[in-house]
């Protein structure tokens, strides 16, 4: 008798252990998998000169669908591709607004772009002073892919046919603003506080801007 319980004791005793084993494999593979998860993200290829790129589109800010359009013939569209919680997208915010402000005067649409949900999306344009109508966020996947919406931030532009002429990846160093802002035959200084204000003024949106230092986020 106490043979056989003794052997039920130890048959249940395995079978606890053979279940905690299984949970304990099962919860090595989530991490693997998220592990793999991360790497596939951080070695995603950026957006490269060259590409072409159709049928972009995101929700507007209002959580509408819109597809975004390439520029005229005669035009450039510039792309800036973020996320709210980038710390390298706010590092690079200022110099944005900067070089949005001068795009606008030579009839360059600009699109903030976020991979984002709305909600969040919206909260940061108000913040910084993004005119809402030129923000979109949420993409579906195939303008998530074409865009290399993984790594953010980019700085990309568009010409008519839709093939990107130029990108200005990650955060960017002194260097990297002056040459962005020649490329399109403009200096740094001539984007001025006070055209900033007026811009906010403008949108009727909040003018605060993020000066976050921070390594490039991925």
């Amino acid at each position: 008798m106490n043979s056989t319980a003794g052997t039920h004791r130890l048959s249940k005793a395995i079978e606890v252990v053979i279940w905690l084993a299984g949970l304990g494999v099962l919860a090595a593979n989530v991490l693997l998998l998220r592990q793999n998860r991360s790497l596939q993200d951080t070695l995603a290829p950026q957006i490269i000169a060259g590409a072409h790129l159709e049928k972009l589109a995101g929700l507007t800010l209002d959580g509408r669908f819109q597809p975004l359009g390439m520029p005229s013939a005669d035009s450039k569209l510039l792309i800036i591709t973020f996320s709210p919680g980038c710390p390298a997208c706010q590092a690079n915010q200022q110099r944005w607004m900067k070089l949005a402000v001068a795009l606008e005067e030579k009839s360059i649409r600009v699109v903030w772009l976020s991979r984002d949900p709305v909600e969040i999306t919206r909260e940061y344009c108000v913040k910084q002073g993004i005119r809402l109508s030129d923000a979109l966020a949420d993409p579906p996947y195939r303008t998530y892919l074409q865009l290399g919406l993984p790594r953010v931030p980019n700085t990309v532009l568009v010409k008519a046919d839709g093939t990107v002429e130029k990108v200005w990846p990650g955060r960017l160093d002194e260097a990297g603003w002056n040459s962005m802002f020649a490329y399109f035959g403009e200096r740094q200084e001539m984007a001025s506080p006070l055209r900033r204000q007026v811009v906010a003024i403008t949108t009727g949106c909040g003018s605060e801007l993020s000066q976050t230092s921070a390594k490039n986020c991925k």
